[in-house]
C-alpha cells in the first residue's frame, strides 16, 4: 500500500528541480556568450578603404550632369523642296568659309520660277491695259464734259435772249421758265459728268494700285526663289568640321530640313541639367566644376538658365574657362558640381560610396582591431569631401567603402 510523502520531502525535491533549472540556464547563457565571441562577424582589411577625419575647408556643391557641346555649331537647311544631287564633302572633313558641301537638284524650282516670271509679265501687261483703258475713258468723259459745258453756255445765252425779248414784248414768261428749267437740267448733267470723271479716275487708280501690289509680291517671290537657287549649293559660312551630313544622293528633302551640321571643335561649352528642386540655387555667374574621367576638373560659370522646368529637370549653359581642353569631345557626358556655399575649418572626411547623401547615417570607424558603427551627422558635401557636423572628431579613421551588407551589425572584427 502506497504511503503519502511528507511535505518536507516534497519541498526538498522542488528545490532540487529549481536548482537544476537555474544552473542549466546560467550554463546555457555562458555558452551563448562564448559562441558569440567565437563566431563574431569579421571583415578583411583588403575589403574596405578608410579615410581620416581632418580639419579643412569645404566648397559645398550640388550634383548635376552635363553634355559637352561645340561652342559654335552651324546647321544648314534645305532652302527648297528638292533632292540631293551631288555630295562634295563627307562627315569629319574640315571646311573653310565658302567651301561647297553638297548640291541640290534645281530643275523643278527653275520651272516654278519661269511660271512666276510669266505670271509677273501678265500682271505687268494688265497694268498697261488698265492704264490705256483709264486714259481712253477719261478722254471720252472729258470730251462729254466740254460738250456739255458748251451746251450749258449756249442755254445761258438763250435764257438771256428770252429775258431781253420779254422786256421788249417779243417773248413770254413761259418761254423764260422753260429756258431756265433746261439750263438747270444741263448744269446738273454737267455736274454728273464731272463726278463720273472723278469716280472713274479713283476706281481705276485703285485697280492699278492693287495690280501693282500683286506685281510687287510677285517680284519678291521671284527674287526669293532666285536667292534660294543660289543657296542650292550648300556652302560653309565659317571654318569648322562637318559633324553630320545627309549624304543620301537622290533622297527627297523638304524646305527647312536639316542637311549639314558644322561645328568648331576647337572650343566647347557644357549644357547642364539638374533636378528642379535646386532651381533656386542657380543664377547667372554661379561657379561650377566640370569633372572629366574622375581626374580632370574644369572651372566654369553658368551663363544662361532655362526659364522653364520640364519633367522636374532644369537646363542651364556653362561657359568653361579652359574651353579647348584636349579631353573635351562633342556629346561627352560629364559630372557637374554647382557651388552653393563655402565653409572654413570644419571637420571633413573624404567622400566615397559610404555616403548616401542624407544628413544622418551610421558609419563604421576603426577602434583597434574592430570596426564600430557610430551615428554621424553630415552637412555640406562635394565630389571630394563631406562635412561632419557631429559624431566624428579629427583623427578618427572612417570606412568610406560601401558597407550596406553589414548594416545589421554594430561591430565587425578586422582580420
Amino acid at each position: 500500500m502506497d504511503r503519502v510523502l511528507p511535505d518536507t520531502v516534497k519541498r526538498k525535491r522542488t528545490k532540487k528541480v529549481m536548482l537544476k533549472f537555474v544552473v542549466s540556464a546560467v550554463l546555457f547563457f555562458l555558452l551563448l556568450m562564448f559562441l558569440r565571441n567565437i563566431v563574431q562577424p569579421s571583415i578583411r582589411k583588403s575589403e574596405f578603404y578608410i579615410a581620416v577625419a581632418e580639419i579643412g575647408d569645404i566648397q559645398a556643391t550640388v550634383s548635376a550632369s552635363g553634355t559637352v557641346l561645340p561652342e559654335f555649331e552651324e546647321i544648314k537647311t534645305s532652302p527648297i523642296q528638292s533632292t540631293i544631287k551631288t555630295i562634295y564633302r563627307n562627315t569629319g572633313d574640315t571646311v573653310e568659309p565658302g567651301d561647297s558641301i553638297l548640291f541640290l537638284d534645281t530643275k523643278t524650282t527653275k520651272l516654278n520660277l519661269e511660271k512666276l516670271k510669266d505670271q509677273l509679265a501678265l500682271r505687268k501687261n494688265s497694268v498697261n491695259q488698265l492704264e490705256l483703258q483709264l486714259e481712253k475713258a477719261l478722254i471720252d468723259l472729258r470730251t462729254q464734259y466740254e460738250i456739255k459745258k458748251l451746251h450749258v453756255e449756249s442755254m445761258e445765252a438763250e435764257l438771256n435772249e428770252e429775258k431781253y425779248l420779254n422786256q421788249i414784248g417779243g417773248s413770254t414768261k413761259e418761254k423764260i421758265e422753260k429756258a431756265e428749267l433746261n439750263l438747270k437740267i444741263a448744269k446738273l448733267e454737267l455736274l454728273q459728268i464731272e463726278e463720273t470723271i472723278i469716280n472713274k479716275e479713283k476706281s481705276m487708280l485703285a485697280d492699278l494700285k492693287g495690280l501693282n501690289y500683286e506685281i510687287n509680291i510677285q517680284q519678291k517671290n521671284v527674287k526669293e526663289i532666285n536667292e534660294k537657287l543660289k543657296e542650292a549649293t550648300v556652302k560653309s559660312d565659317k571654318k569648322g568640321v562637318i559633324t553630320w551630313l545627309n549624304s543620301q544622293i537622290g533622297q527627297t528633302v523638304s524646305a527647312g530640313e536639316e542637311l549639314v551640321k558644322i561645328a568648331n571643335l576647337e572650343s566647347y561649352n557644357v549644357e547642364g541639367t539638374i533636378s528642379g528642386m535646386h532651381a533656386s540655387k542657380l543664377y547667372n555667374g554661379c561657379r561650377v566644376l566640370v569633372r572629366i574621367n574622375k581626374d580632370v576638373q574644369l572651372a566654369g560659370q553658368i551663363v544662361s538658365i532655362s526659364p522653364s522646368i520640364a519633367n522636374n529637370i532644369i537646363q542651364f549653359k556653362i561657359k568653361l574657362e579652359n574651353k579647348n581642353h584636349p579631353l573635351l569631345r562633342p556629346n561627352l557626358k560629364v559630372d557637374v558640381s554647382v557651388e552653393t556655399a563655402f565653409r572654413e575649418n570644419v571637420v571633413r572626411v573624404k567622400n566615397g560610396p559610404f555616403y548616401k547623401g542624407g544628413t544622418r547615417q551610421k558609419v563604421f570607424v576603426v577602434k583597434k582591431d574592430k570596426l564600430v558603427r557610430k551615428e554621424t551627422e553630415f552637412g555640406n558635401s562635394n565630389f571630394d569631401h563631406v562635412q561632419v557636423l557631429s559624431g566624428l572628431v579629427q583623427g578618427e579613421k572612417v570606412v568610406i567603402s560601401d558597407m550596406s551588407e553589414y548594416e545589421n551589425h554594430e561591430i565587425l572584427k578586422i582580420k
